[in-house]
């Protein structure tokens, strides 16, 4: 059955009464209305929801605190964090490089001296221009 159609039908059988006394009908009217007034007078606060039934009503200092400051840190926190991986990454990569270039070097049927040598430096300076 459709939604609008359940609540129709529930109209319909309240608005009927429900063979109710005219005195029990007036009571629940009153206590609707006095609901409704709660209700209105609690909506302007947010509530901050915590573990079980615990809430946190926010207002002043502690709503600007819970809805600018905290996010704001910790979107801070998050870009160091990323910043201090990224380095990590970027130091251990150069450390990889350096690693292969000594076992090239290592590997290599050229005498380490000859890497020391200026003449063989300018000398690959040329050819490689």
């Amino acid at each position: 059955m459709n939604e609008h159609l359940i609540g129709r039908s529930i109209k319909r059988e309240l608005d009927r009464g429900l063979g109710l006394p005219a005195d029990a009908l007036a009571r629940l009217s009153d206590a609707r209305t006095r609901a409704l007034e709660r209700q209105r007078s609690r909506a302007p606060f947010p509530v901050l929801a915590g573990a079980g039934r615990i809430g946190l009503r926010l207002s002043g200092p502690a709503q600007w605190f819970a809805h600018v400051i905290l996010p704001a840190a910790l979107l801070v926190a998050a870009a160091i964090g990323v910043q201090q991986w990224q380095e990590r990454e970027s130091s251990a990569q150069a450390a990889s490089e350096i690693a292969d270039l000594d076992a090239d070097l290592l590997k290599s049927d050229l005498p380490i001296d000859a890497y020391l040598d200026r003449d063989f430096q300018a000398w690959l300076q040329r050819s490689s221009d």
